[in-house]
């Protein structure tokens, strides 16, 4: 261990030398303040510092506060020497940032006990300075100013910089915006109650900036904790997610596109029927026009002859025999009819379609406020082919819901795999023996700050074994080949981890099962602080 002795007394100083060399440490000695805390800012300067309170250009209380404010890259443990006995002025030593004192003349027993205690401070500190730097998630520390005032190797890594250049840069610049995440709270000088001892927000996702101007996507936990002096200290542990991202979305992008192409022949079969129904309307509205078009031209001749002074007679029964055989009666009754059919094929049709492209769009990957019932609706359209054969579905849609901020193009994803699933458990029902055909249920709801959804089936229900697992990359129940076990996976992702939400069950075996998804009807940048207990967040599962 390197010990920095700052003595200007040359006696005291060459006994304390020659102590601390006999207890078999390395000693550095300086005479003045000026030159110790060129020492102690080196590099590889001492870690540990015993510090005359009065010395020449600089005493020890000003080399103590330079320590401290001058974002050393390690921690000294400062030992003041001094022969002031008045409490205030021991006080102010310590509130300059030293960490113990000694009284002069020296207890050498003392002075030894009062090394050994900081040598253990400096190896607990050293531990714990490896486990960051070797750390694996960037972890940075910011004070009053949002300053980073530490910040590990993994860190610099994720933004492109050596971790020592980031002392003293603004977090903002790395993550802009970043202090809207927080609830409005932004950092406070001291706690006003002394149990508030350290507050966490939820991981959130924030926008950040690498050196080389490339946007990241970043993963980050804040935690705000009292540190010494009653200061403020933010803590973020940030996992750069970007490139995972970007593959759970080509997954989701690629797992919709195979759901498209399950609906595929569905949606052939739902567009088909339409347009037989708009042809044969308007092969009748063309046989009335013709038969109209042939009465027309009748009456058009007796008008013209008419006009010219000639006989009509035979006109006029000509026109009557095409009158009675074009029935305009029925023709006026009938035609209306037809159109109107029709135009409403013709919108059922593009309805059909406009469902279909707006599910498989990727659409923007930025949440913005969604009509979610609107949603629902259009994938239920699209998925009809799947379910009609085994159930009804209803819906009971809060039309005061307001607009929800999410990604809507990822929660039709989700909304289709629960109705396909909730269809694929009633066919599992009916297989069975079930006599009819089920029902599905769809709901919506305020609840709060949320947006609650309700997904419920009257099929099999989720034998207890396997509910540990429903939400489990690739776990499937399904033979082979009628199912990838991506669907719930993918939409836990996208619910939990993308929208900050949860995705729940009920169910009973025999009965059937309720899918429960509550989102945020606030941004995260909304989110208030909160703290954990013990057992952490709830879990997603709920059985009757």
């Amino acid at each position: 261990m390197k010990i920095l002795l700052a003595e200007d007394d040359r006696v005291f100083q060459i006994m304390l030398r020659n102590t601390l060399c006999k207890w078999g440490y390395e000693v550095v000695v300086m005479g003045d303040g000026e030159a110790a805390w060129q020492q102690l800012n080196s590099r590889s300067g001492p870690r540990l510092a015993i510090l005359d309170w009065v010395m020449p250009g600089a005493d020890g209380l000003e080399v103590c506060r330079r320590v401290r404010s001058g974002g050393l890259p390690h921690y000294v443990y400062i030992i003041l020497l001094t022969s002031k006995k008045d409490s205030t002025d021991l006080a102010s030593g310590l509130e300059a940032g030293a960490d113990d004192y000694l009284g002069k003349p020296v207890d050498l027993n003392e002075l030894s006990l009062r090394i050994r205690a900081g040598c253990r401070v400096l190896e607990s500190e050293e531990r714990h300075r490896v486990i960051t730097e070797n750390a694996s998630d960037g972890i940075v520390t910011m004070e009053h100013d949002n300053r980073i005032h530490y910040a590990n190797s993994a860190a610099g890594m994720i933004f492109g910089y050596p971790a020592a250049d980031l002392i003293g840069e603004e977090f903002s610049k790395l993550a802009p915006g970043f202090d809207r995440y927080l609830g409005g709270a932004g950092m406070r000088p001291a706690f006003s109650d002394v149990s508030e001892h350290l507050r966490f927000w939820p991981s959130m996702e924030i926008a950040g900036k690498h050196r080389g101007g490339r946007e990241l996507i970043l993963e980050i936990s804040f935690s705000e904790s009292r540190g010494s002096i009653h200061k403020s200290v933010l803590s973020a542990m940030i996992r750069d997610v970007t490139e995972r991202r970007r593959l759970e979305s080509r997954r989701a992008q690629a797992q919709k596109l195979e759901s498209i192409g399950q609906l595929a022949a569905g949606m052939a079969h739902e567009i088909n029927t339409p347009i037989q129904y708009i042809g044969d309307n308007l092969r009748f509205i063309a046989g009335s026009y013709a038969s109209m078009q042939e009465l027309v031209e009748a009456y058009r001749g007796v008008g013209a002859a008419w006009r010219e002074g000639k006989r009509i007679e035979g006109l006029i029964s000509q026109a009557e025999t095409a009158a009675r055989k074009t029935d305009y009666a029925y023709l006026q009754r009938e035609t209306p009819c037809a159109i109107e059919q029709a135009l409403e094929g013709v919108e059922r049709v593009a309805e059909i379609v406009k469902a279909m492209n707006e599910f498989s769009h990727p659409g923007s990957i930025e949440m913005a406020p969604t009509d979610l019932n609107r949603v629902i609706e259009a994938t239920a359209l699209i998925s009809r082919n799947k379910w009609k054969c085994v159930a009804d579905l209803k819906t009971s849609l809060d039309l005061e819901l307001p607009a929800v901020p999410c990604v809507a193009g990822e929660l039709s994803q989700v909304f289709l795999n629960l109705i396909i699933n909730a269809a694929d458990a009633i066919g599992d029902a009916m297989k069975d023996g079930a006599p009819q055909k089920g029902t599905i249920w769809i709901a919506s709801r305020r609840d709060g700050d949320f947006a609650e959804f309700r997904v419920r089936d009257s099929g099999t229900g989720i034998p207890p074994a396997v509910r540990p697992k429903i939400f489990d990359p690739f776990f499937t129940t399904k033979d082979v080949g009628q199912g990838s076990g991506q669907g719930l996976a993918i939409s836990y992702a996208i619910v939990v981890q993308k929208h900050q939400g949860t995705i729940e069950f009920e169910t009973t075996v025999g009965v059937g099962t309720t899918f429960i998804i509550r989102l945020p009807m606030r941004r995260p940048e909304e989110y208030e602080p909160i703290a954990l207990d013990s057992c952490g967040a709830t879990g997603h599962e709920r059985h009757i």
